[in-house]
């Protein structure tokens, strides 16, 4: 999975970023904390420019993972019919 090391580092660290930086973006690439963000812009500009268009993690430092998911047919994505 792609990501993958940078969520485990993530994961590692998350107590740490908790106590210092929470409610913040943490940008990761690797297993490298890059800083951490007041906004998830600010993280997604520093990672374009230090590493280009590539994949890097940018994580809210949360104490409870606030990712939300919806069905495909929700969000009109695909339609249900029979």
């Amino acid at each position: 999975m792609e990501l993958q090391e940078e969520l485990e580092y993530f994961e590692s660290i998350k107590d740490d970023l908790l106590k210092h930086h929470r409610n913040k973006f943490a940008l990761i690439k690797g297993q490298q904390l890059v800083d951490t963000y007041t906004t998830w812009e600010e993280a997604f500009n520093a990672g374009i420019d230090r590493f280009g268009n590539v994949p890097f993690l940018i994580k809210p430092v949360q104490e409870k993972d606030e990712s939300a998911q919806y069905p495909a047919f929700l969000v009109g994505a695909i339609s249900v019919n029979p």
